[in-house]
């Protein structure tokens, strides 16, 4: 019994698609794909899930930024690291994201441009999303 869980453990550690919180043999996993968004609070990080939990963190969002720079998400803040999976709409206008959920995130002056770039070219590779 033993043996099965640290086997389970050492496959879910090992594998890209999930993300420890806590400490090594204490944590709990959690699948990157069902991480919202991540805001910072001075040195931890709370971290929202799909299911409307959060969970705090004692990295800061910086780690969390270098930690996930080859997946799906991007920092529009200096609080705030957004999935772009869930991602349903971008307001440059007003530097707002609006995300699944009814949540709405707003933008930083300074990475507003980044992100209007970002997202025009997102909608040119894929002629059939309409609205991001």
């Amino acid at each position: 019994m033993i043996q099965i869980r640290k086997k389970q453990r050492q496959y879910i550690s090992e594998n890209q698609e999930y993300l420890c919180i806590g400490y090594k043999h204490q944590g709990q996993y959690i699948a990157k794909a069902q991480i919202l968004y991540i805001e910072a609070s001075e040195s931890y990080s709370w971290i929202y899930l799909r299911n409307g939990s959060r969970i705090l963190s004692s990295k800061t969002i910086g780690a969390y930024q270098e930690l996930f720079s080859e997946d799906n998400f991007t920092r529009i803040h200096r609080s705030y690291l957004i999935n772009l999976s869930y991602l349903k709409r971008y307001e440059p206008r007003y530097r707002l994201m609006y995300l699944k959920g009814e949540i709405v995130l707003p933008v930083s002056h300074r990475k507003n441009r980044m992100i209007s770039k970002m997202m025009s070219n997102k909608m040119a590779n894929t002629p059939c999303r309409a609205t991001l």
